[in-house]
């Protein structure tokens, strides 16, 4: 996926604004001699997980065009494949009483994604009535369809904290003919005691994992820096232990210097948690980041999250 993270995490969807949307997208190519009909779908629950509508091959437009989908394609030939987009007004699904949308990709007449030579499925922003094509820059997440399954649910979106929980979870499925009006029941069970384990309270972030990292496997300034570019250092005192300073950086608690800039890392080993690769060039060191950017071609070693909780591990160098 151009994201990877752990199934039960959190990413944060494009605010509602005027004249944009969140467009989910499918992309599939078929085999020669083979017809396979994937259908991209949407299910709407409430606040209470009751089923209030959908957006799917069977309907088109809902909620006043809260929701659109771009239209049903029952096969995708080689050379140029097949491409379903639905897209999202997050504020008029909201207004209609929308708190929890599932998107699911079928497969409707039942042939397995792994019998397919591409398939992958995602989300971007976009301006609202944007024609319906692929803008590889405007794309948050993308991943590949993939095993013997022939319904995937990839994630939940809570329209009201604009986070999608990462699910990456299939769906039983019988012999055909899927829709989302079928499974509504069997989506509406799967969402809610997914997000009841999402969200216990009990689950180690990848915040936590970058700021445990940070300070135990650093002598120098560890930097947290928001989203305006606004930094704060944190430095450990010599005789504090690093359970302490990794909780006073992951807690947010008073700066040992306020309201710095990112210093210059030229020329100095870094450790880099980010959300976006965006980051002074440095020398050397290693990086975590969800979303690719110009860091990616600095040369410092790439890290995945389970990289992260690895290097945790009692007594590892």
């Amino acid at each position: 996926s151009l994201v990877a993270v752990p199934r039960g995490s959190a990413l944060r969807v494009p605010a509602p604004q005027d004249g944009r949307a969140l467009r989910l997208f499918l992309h599939w190519m078929q085999e020669k001699g083979q017809r396979v009909d994937l259908d991209l779908s949407v299910a709407f629950y409430d606040d209470q997980w009751r089923f209030v509508g959908l957006c799917d091959y069977t309907r088109l437009e809902w909620g006043g065009e809260a929701a659109l989908h771009s239209g049903d394609l029952t096969s995708a030939p080689a050379p140029h494949g097949a491409t379903e987009y639905v897209d999202l007004d997050l504020g008029a699904l909201r207004a209609s009483g929308v708190r929890f949308a599932l998107p699911v990709v079928l497969s409707y007449n039942d042939v397995p994604f792994d019998r397919l030579p591409d398939a992958f499925a995602g989300f971007m922003g976009v301006e609202r009535g944007a024609r319906a094509r692929f803008d590889a820059r405007a794309v948050r997440q993308r991943f590949d369809l993939a095993g013997d399954a022939k319904a995937l649910v990839p994630m939940i979106v809570d329209l009201r904290t604009l986070r999608a929980w990462w699910a990456d979870t299939t769906l039983p499925t019988g012999d055909g003919n899927h829709s989302v009006w079928r499974h509504k029941e069997a989506l509406r069970r799967l969402g809610r005691d997914l997000l009841d384990a999402f969200q216990a309270g009990d689950r180690a972030t990848l915040w936590d994992v970058a700021c445990w990292t940070a300070a135990a496997r650093t002598d120098g300034d560890v930097v947290v820096r928001d989203a305006s570019g606004a930094g704060r250092i944190y430095r450990r005192a010599a005789d504090e232990p690093r359970a302490e300073f990794a909780l006073r950086v992951r807690e947010g608690w008073e700066p040992d210097v306020p309201a710095a800039t990112v210093p210059d890392l030229a020329g100095r080993r870094v450790f880099a948690a980010l959300e976006y690769a965006e980051l002074p060039e440095a020398a050397e060191g290693t990086l975590y980041r969800l979303f690719p950017g110009p860091a990616d071609a600095y040369g410092l070693g790439r890290r995945t999250a389970g990289d992260l909780v690895a290097r945790l591990e009692p007594g590892r160098p």
